[in-house]
């Protein structure tokens, strides 16, 4: 997709009431808040169902081949389910006697979102701020949200932002699928991602903060999405990958990065010889030089070339654990991945790398909430020394 320039940062209102709302408008102008290729794409998409055929996705190349099938890429996907979505709820607003605000998975899918599968609904639901505006509409559920809302507007339907969305989910989601969802707002693919972990946070800790200062009783799940935000991290591409991640933690290793780049110089082979090539790698231990990445169907049809990046890999020293959805099956397999993964760090770093656990995640943040939280006083004495 062509390159476009970046979304400019959205406006924020002043209003200091219960429920103060921010309007993110995503529209033909230049106020984006997310990257227009992406959005024109989806824009085209939402005009007619019957154009999201495969004939078109072949013929755009946003298709790939995996195990002898044609399937959707994830932009692709997302699109489509953008545009399906639109149709029905572009169908229930024109039934409504007043405008309706979009939540959930719906407002997800409509801002072209990776909805973890815990979270995913057919249903479409709205949100209401109080109980005298809920709805009752046959198929629709209504949810009930009074706090401060931040929502986007598009194609003419009104939906809950990103953030706020995370919030409602925080009610009631379980702490790895509240971690999924936040990843999914962060991808390394900038047409998918809605903003950074910095601003993430500090968007979250704006509304509770408002929620403060109105002398109001803090949301169910405040302490829950705050164990979620700690285990955070930006730049995945795939759900698996968060899961991923966090099997590692939970059975005591340490916290890889998430998909970093190398450089690697090309000495072999007849073309290119000589060039370096820059690979991304899933999650990594770059100071022992282990990399850990997570093979889906998406790699069937690129297996030759998943064979010469492996090998360029190697020659450059690293080593590297490859994961299929078999190894992530059962406590027995998964643990068996962790031990592989502490071998390679052990033999690299000369360190033991105890596998334990699996330590359940809410223990596990609460740890590094407390780890986070003595780094900060500690920067705090220092300062106060120097003063």
């Amino acid at each position: 997709m062509p390159h476009r320039s970046p979304p400019t940062p959205a406006r924020r209102s002043s209003a200091c009431d219960n429920q103060e709302t921010t309007l993110l408008r995503i529209t033909s102008s230049s106020d984006h808040i997310v990257r227009s290729s992406f959005r024109q794409n989806a824009r085209h998409a939402s005009v007619d169902r019957m154009s999201m055929n495969t004939v078109e996705y072949r013929r755009s190349g946003l298709m790939t081949q995996a195990n002898g099938r044609r399937t959707e890429t994830t932009q692709v996907r997302l699109l489509r389910i953008q545009a399906e979505t639109l149709i029905r709820c572009r169908e229930l607003q024109a039934r409504a006697a007043s405008p309706l605000i979009f939540a959930l998975s719906t407002a997800l899918k409509l801002l072209c979102i990776d909805v973890p599968n815990e979270l995913n609904h057919d249903e479409l639901v709205v949100v209401a701020d109080s109980q005298k505006t809920r709805r009752r509409i046959a198929g629709v559920r209504c949810v009930y949200w009074s706090y401060p809302t931040r929502l986007v507007h598009l194609e003419g339907i009104t939906c809950v932002a990103p953030d706020t969305t995370w919030l409602m989910y925080a009610r009631r989601s379980r702490l790895e699928s509240l971690v999924f969802l936040g990843d999914a707002f962060m991808r390394r693919d900038s047409d998918q991602r809605w903003m950074t972990l910095r601003d993430f946070r500090d968007s979250c800790h704006a509304t509770h903060e408002q929620i403060r200062k109105a002398k109001r009783r803090m949301p169910a799940g405040t302490v829950n999405s705050r164990r979620a935000m700690v285990l955070m991290r930006e730049n995945t591409d795939s759900v698996r990958e968060s899961e991923l991640r966090l099997m590692l933690l939970s059975y005591g290793l340490p916290m890889p990065q998430v998909n970093p780049h190398v450089d690697i110089r090309n000495d072999t082979g007849q073309a290119n010889v000589g060039r370096r090539r820059r690979f991304f790698l899933d999650l990594a231990y770059s100071e022992c030089k282990v990399a850990v990445e997570y093979d889906g169907k998406q790699h069937a049809s690129n297996w030759e070339e998943d064979v010469r990046r492996r090998t360029l890999l190697e020659d450059a020293g690293w080593m590297c654990v490859n994961v299929t959805w078999n190894d992530m099956r059962s406590d027995v397999e998964r643990r068996a991945l962790a031990v592989s993964v502490a071998s390679r760090l052990e033999r690299r770093s000369g360190r033991k790398h105890a596998v334990t656990g699996p330590i359940p995640l809410r223990r596990l943040a609460s740890r590094l909430l407390r780890i986070d939280k003595e780094a900060d006083d500690s920067m705090t004495e220092k300062a106060d020394a120097h003063g």
